[in-house]
């Protein structure tokens, strides 16, 4: 079966500073994938090349069985590849019904209203915020709001940076559930994780740990969680 995503050798980095080292991964469909490692490992990065938010040098990026290497960020997402980067990633200025709909252009009237529907159902706290600005939510609501619009399109896989970093542990629970409800549907999901990584792993299926640009392990969640050197692992030493 054709893997939804394949990174192969993949270069990538700033400028012409390489930050990715012939990074190479397969994901099956439907998989949760939990990507760890130290600042500065590159793991932000690695979702930065796949949506060609930074140069790519050299490899490629396949999605779906289709070379998506190096075009551009909005055609990647209307093939069915979703993405939250850690920051910056709502509306600000609008309300959240308006952050809804702003992700629901190109449907119709009916499926807008079909996906609006889904995205306040999957996280009920948006109906509760749902004509307050952006700007007024706290952290984990706002990751809820990126994570529900970027799900509107239904895409096949959705990568989340560091979607829990710095949210309190009841708002982790919440947030962390929520992405747990998307991969159980059948949504590919990878996961950079910061913080809390072994409520985080024990969600998902795999995890590759990350260091110095370089993918130095790759187990299932189980087998690593198990692990004697879970601490070393995580933190690259």
């Amino acid at each position: 079966m054709t893997p939804i995503l394949s990174i192969q050798n993949l270069v990538a980095g700033y400028g012409k500073l390489p930050v990715l080292h012939d990074v190479s991964l397969d994901l099956a469909q439907g998989t949760m994938l939990s990507v760890i490692g130290p600042n500065g490992a590159g793991k932000t990065s690695l979702t930065r090349a796949i949506m060609n938010q930074c140069t790519v040098m050299g490899g490629r990026v396949l999605f779906d069985g289709r070379d998506i290497t190096g075009r551009p960020t909005q055609e990647i997402a209307a093939a069915g590849l979703g993405y939250v980067p850690q920051t910056r990633n709502v509306f600000r200025s609008l309300t959240v019904h308006e952050n809804l709909e702003m992700s629901s252009l190109l449907l119709s009237a009916a499926a807008r209203r079909r996906a609006i529907d889904a995205a306040y159902a999957r996280f009920p706290r948006l109906v509760e915020r749902r004509s307050q600005h952006g700007s007024s939510l706290s952290g984990g609501e706002r990751q809820m709001l990126a994570i529900a619009s970027a799900l509107i399109n239904e895409p096949k896989l959705i990568i989340l940076d560091e979607p829990v970093s710095g949210l309190s542990p009841s708002m982790t629970d919440e947030v962390a559930r929520g992405i747990a409800e998307i991969n159980r549907g059948g949504v590919g999901v990878v996961w950079v994780v910061e913080e809390n990584p072994q409520q985080v792993i024990g969600l998902s299926d795999e995890v590759i740990v990350m260091s110095t640009g370089t993918v130095r392990l790759r187990e299932t969640a189980r087998d690593l969680l198990a692990a004697d050197n879970f601490r070393e692992l995580f933190l690259g030493v």
